[in-house]
């Protein structure tokens, strides 16, 4: 049986800092989408959480805009 081992990566500054610049550079195109675009991204969203986190009983009342 192989050792259970867990391997950590050493983040220099100047790769943090390109996290962040593209972490920003990605949200900030989203944020000038129209809004169809968001609403038609929330509803993939709403799906998946659907498939994620069944049902838990007769009231759970979730549903999926539909378009």
């Amino acid at each position: 049986m192989a050792a259970n081992t867990k391997e950590h990566i050493q983040y220099t500054s100047k790769m943090v800092r390109k996290i962040f610049r593209k972490k920003e550079e990605f949200h900030t195109s989203r944020a000038r989408l129209p809004i169809e675009e968001k609403i038609k991204m929330l509803i993939e969203l709403q799906k998946i959480a659907l498939t994620v986190r069944p049902k838990r009983g007769e009231d759970d009342q979730r549903m999926v805009w539909q378009i």
